[in-house]
């Protein structure tokens, strides 16, 4: 193997885990503020990519300027699915929250094969398929852009958490919920602003996946697996473990697909994550509660 092919693929896999990040952000975020293992943010994520691609199509505009009517709308969604559907059930527990987002995801693999059928799809535009070289390394456009984009969101949703008071009203409600409710902050509603926020984070996820891949109604499982390992590597709700763990996780995949090929991809994934859970189960940035 020589030398060009195993630093290529290193490269290409770190930029590959900036669109990582951004599609495992929202799952995260309600994961380590909620302690909720969302299902359905997989097809939160394809139905960003469908939406983008209808509203970009029928107006003729870049998928990017579309993307903002996208994350209004999941924004909509997301706050109305928490404020009348995850609220009430989380009262009664974890496992019936747990079943009520695996049900959500059932519907919308159905609801997406009955209106956009099983055809594969992309978001294609005259630079999404494009790539520069360095150095001798084909890096694809989109890996580029997601990357960059992956630290300006992941900074400012830090930013967002720590300097501004609703940010701060979501960490007290983290640690501990009885106590921020209180002292006068209303749980429900920060819980109802947090998954608005994780699904307009997905639309953005979305249109970046298919600008850089093809999707089809089921596509949303493979990037639930995903966001899952991140969030092990990463640490539950750290926002700055979720960029970690993303990164760690594309530069793994793609020295690994580098050696054996890139049918192994996933697998590299899964045992990444069985060696963590032994050695740090709390994940890179994590902490024991």
């Amino acid at each position: 193997m020589s030398f060009f092919t195993l630093t290529g693929g290193a490269l290409n896999g770190l930029l590959l885990g900036g669109l990582y990040a951004i599609t495992a952000l929202g799952f995260s975020m309600i994961f380590g503020v909620m302690g909720l293992m969302n299902v359905v943010h997989g097809e939160l994520l394809v139905l960003g990519a469908y939406l983008c691609l209808f509203i970009s199509t029928a107006l003729g505009i870049d998928p990017f300027a579309a993307t903002l009517a996208v994350a209004v709308l999941l924004f909509a969604l997301g706050y109305a699915l928490q404020t009348f559907v995850f609220n009430p059930v989380m009262e009664r527990g974890v496992e019936p929250a747990l079943l009520t987002s695996f049900g959500l995801s059932i519907i919308a693999q159905s609801l997406f094969l009955f209106y956009w059928t099983t055809n594969t799809r992309s978001i294609n535009t005259a630079y999404s398929q494009t790539g520069v070289r360095a150095l001798g390394i084909d890096l694809p456009v989109m890996y580029l852009i997601s990357f960059g984009v992956s630290l300006l969101l992941i900074a400012a949703v830090h930013l967002f958490m720590t300097r501004t008071f609703l940010g701060k009203a979501i960490r007290a409600a983290t640690q501990d919920p009885d106590t921020a409710q209180v002292m006068g902050i209303n749980v429900r509603r920060v819980y109802a602003f947090t998954y608005a926020l994780a699904a307009a984070i997905a639309a953005l996820g979305g249109t970046l996946i298919g600008m850089t891949f093809s999707f089809v109604p089921s596509s949303g499982l493979s990037w639930l697996l995903k966001g899952f390992v991140i969030v092990v590597l990463g640490g539950m709700g750290s926002i700055v473990g979720t960029l970690a763990g993303a990164l760690l996780l594309g530069l793994a995949e793609g020295i690994g697909a580098a050696i054996m090929g890139t049918g192994y991809r996933d697998l590299i994934g899964l045992v990444i994550v069985l060696v963590v859970l032994v050695a740090r189960p709390t994940g890179l940035f994590g902490r024991a509660k």
